[in-house]
């Protein structure tokens, strides 16, 4: 172990809204360290949570890292390129934390990205508790989309549980004719009248609680609700559009489109809606779940800012660890 970890080591990282994950490997590309931390937003969770979200996130790995005499870092993180000096700011948070002077900073965006499209051209959409979409083509980079919770965020869980949420109010006071969308969201949620409800969505973590709403449109739509399906549909529309704007932006004529995110990834509707609405416009588009997590594209985005390009062994590799964390049972 002391000679596998003595030299170069790559670490990426996977920040959100939600939670932040980290993985290790040498340059053999053996899995060194995978953790899940907290949620790693510096505008919607502030400085002190970030930096104890990275701490915790870190200290298991600190010998690994001190014994390490190289390390290429990637870390994805929301909020940069989101407000003055974010990258400076956040850079120099993550050195003081993790004693690691990191070697990328970027938007979360942008990992998913490097996982969806393996760093090649072209555009990928996250739709998990937020949105956002980013695209490359060459040196041109395109972002569409990422305006936060309040003013932003189409597409996503949180805009879907919001929607829902206030489709279910409408309900209630009787200026929409109840359906089964409310009766369900009330007896999951275990709401009794209105009162629960107020007191529900403004009480602690209101973007993580009203995007596990979410969950509820989904169950009401298939069991055929009218209003939940209408809500999903909304949402892959609008998903569907900004990757379009982007596309156009880039010039791409045949675009390899990628997501991530449990909106696209868990929900048949908004899938097959978005997957509809970007055929209909671009009937070339291919279009995937991404092949990679973002935390390890934020590894081969750390490798190949080393060297230069990807190569195509250590992609295999990357396949294979992630085979490891995700689908053996230990994420």
């Amino acid at each position: 172990m002391e000679e596998k970890v003595s030299s170069l080591l790559f670490v990426g990282v996977d920040g959100g809204g939600t939670r932040t994950r980290l993985v290790l490997m040498s340059a053999a590309g053996e899995l060194l360290g995978y953790k899940e931390g907290e949620a790693s937003s510096y505008l919607e969770n502030g400085r002190e949570m970030v930096a104890k979200s990275l701490e915790r996130l870190f200290e298991p790995f600190r010998k690994i890292l001190e014994r390490a005499e190289s390390i290429a870092s990637c870390f994805g993180l929301p909020n940069v390129g989101e407000f003055e000096r974010s990258e400076q700011i956040l850079r120099e948070l993550v050195q003081h934390v993790t004693c690691i002077r990191p070697t990328l900073i970027v938007n979360d965006v942008v990992v998913g990205w490097a996982g969806g499209t393996l760093c090649n051209d072209g555009v990928h959409v996250v739709a998990g508790t937020g949105s956002i979409v980013y695209g490359r083509k060459d040196e041109k980079e395109v972002r569409i989309g990422g305006w936060g919770s309040i003013i932003g965020d189409e597409g996503s869980a949180y805009d879907i549980g919001r929607e829902t949420l206030r489709r279910v109010t409408r309900q209630l006071d009787g200026r929409d004719e109840p359906t089964l969308l409310k009766d369900i969201v009330m007896s999951s949620m275990d709401f009794s009248n209105w009162y629960d409800v107020i007191q529900w969505i403004y009480e602690g973590d209101k973007r993580s609680k009203i995007a596990s709403i979410a969950l509820h449109t989904y169950n009401a739509a298939i069991r055929g609700d009218i209003v939940a399906k209408s809500i999903l549909e909304n949402a892959a529309i609008e998903l569907a559009y900004s990757v379009l704007t982007a596309v156009k932006k880039l010039k791409l004529e045949e675009p390899l489109i990628s997501y991530s995110g449990s909106v696209l990834e868990k929900n048949e509707i908004v899938k097959d809606k978005f997957a509809s609405c970007l055929k209909g416009s671009i009937p070339s588009a291919v279009i995937r779940k991404a092949p990679l997590a973002p935390v390890l594209g934020a590894v081969l985005l750390a490798y190949k800012n080393m060297y230069g390009k990807v190569d195509e062994n250590f992609v295999n590799t990357l396949f294979k660890v992630q085979k490891q964390l995700f689908e053996e049972g230990r994420s």
